[in-house]
């Protein structure tokens, strides 16, 4: 029985992997299409799977996920720069939205989404500024703190609304219950 257990785990985690590359994917394609006044920004949809994981799942498996959905992500569509952009972002936010899902109890999962997209931003200015010297590109980090609050608030809402029914629809065992009450309301 304990064998089923982890396979069904590995299953559903390699399931979200692939629903989660599926999104980076559809954005890098979607940016690539649609040019946007902002360099580089996305909406970030890969990251409400990286937010169900932390909640349902665990820390190590939401890392393990993004780093594995970056590197496919970077060598499908953009190669080795893009990994180098994205892997930092996507680990850093991944352990400040843990943080902020563990230690702020009172924070929706709008608020920790809304932490999640701004760290990832500016973990990428901090790469951008050690890749090419330039201490200037720190003056974007303040277009895409804003980006990061919206973009984050944007995936927070669909997270909030998504995470019971597709915890459902998996069959998985409210993990953190506490979590998802607490985010019947806005931002807190």
């Amino acid at each position: 029985m304990r064998s089923n257990v982890s396979s069904r785990r590995v299953a559903t985690l390699g399931a979200l992997l692939a629903i989660s590359l599926v999104l980076s994917i559809v954005e890098s394609m979607l940016g690539a299409m649609v040019p946007l006044p902002i360099p580089g920004v996305k909406l970030g949809l890969a990251n409400i799977v990286s937010m169900f994981i932390l909640v349902y799942f665990s820390l190590p498996s939401a890392l393990v996920i993004a780093v594995l959905r970056t590197l496919l992500a970077a060598l499908l569509t953009g190669g080795l720069s893009m990994f180098l952009f994205s892997a930092p972002g996507a680990i850093l936010s991944i352990l400040l939205m843990w943080a902020a899902l563990r230690f702020v109890p009172p924070l929706s999962l709008v608020g920790v989404s809304m932490v999640g997209a701004v760290v990832h931003n500016l973990a990428q200015v901090c790469v951008a500024v050690l890749m090419t010297g330039e201490a200037n590109l720190f003056y974007y980090a303040f277009v895409l703190t804003a980006v990061g609050a919206v973009s984050g608030s944007i995936t927070g809402i669909v997270a909030a609304a998504a995470f019971s029914r597709a915890a459902g629809a998996l069959r998985i065992k409210e993990r953190a219950t506490h979590i998802l009450q607490s985010n019947q309301g806005g931002v807190r």
